[in-house]
C-alpha cells in the first residue's frame, strides 16, 4: 500500500512508525500464511514519493530504505504525531492474485539476477 504523510511537519519515519501496528495487521491477514506469526518482527523499507510504477519495474535507480522501529517508538509517536498528518491507502488483495511485492536485497536494491 501507500502511505501518506504532511511533508512539512512529520518524516517518512515518523509516519511509519505511527502507523506501525496497522501495518503488521494488514500484512499478517492479507498473507496469513507466509506472515501470521511475524507480527511484531516484520520489516519495513520505504521507496521514495511517486516511485510506485519505477519501483515495480525494478529499476535500478530506485533504491529502497529501511525502517528500523523499536517497539516501544510507536507508543512515544501517538503523542507527536497526529492522525490528520498520516494516512494509508492499502492493498486489497483477493484470492485471485498474490498482491503486488518486490524483491530487494536488504541494502534494498535490485538483485543482479533481476537486472536486464
Amino acid at each position: 500500500g501507500k502511505m501518506a504523510r504532511c511533508t512539512g511537519t512529520v518524516s517518512t519515519e515518523e509516519a511509519l512508525t505511527r502507523q506501525i501496528n496497522l501495518l503488521q495487521e494488514h500484512a499478517c491477514r492479507i498473507r496469513p500464511v507466509e506472515l501470521g506469526r511475524s507480527f511484531g518482527r516484520l520489516e519495513f523499507f520505504v521507496a521514495p514519493g511517486d516511485t510506485e510504477l519505477l519501483t515495480s519495474q525494478n529499476d535500478p535507480g530506485i533504491g529502497l530504505k529501511k525502517v528500523v522501529v523499536a517497539s516501544d517508538d510507536g507508543e512515544a509517536m501517538e503523542e507527536k504525531v497526529s492522525l490528520l498528518e498520516v494516512g494509508l491507502n492499502l492493498e486489497i488483495v483477493t484470492n485471485r492474485g498474490v498482491g503486488f511485492h518486490v524483491i530487494r536485497t536488504e541494502d534494498g536494491v535490485v538483485p543482479p539476477h533481476l537486472l536486464g
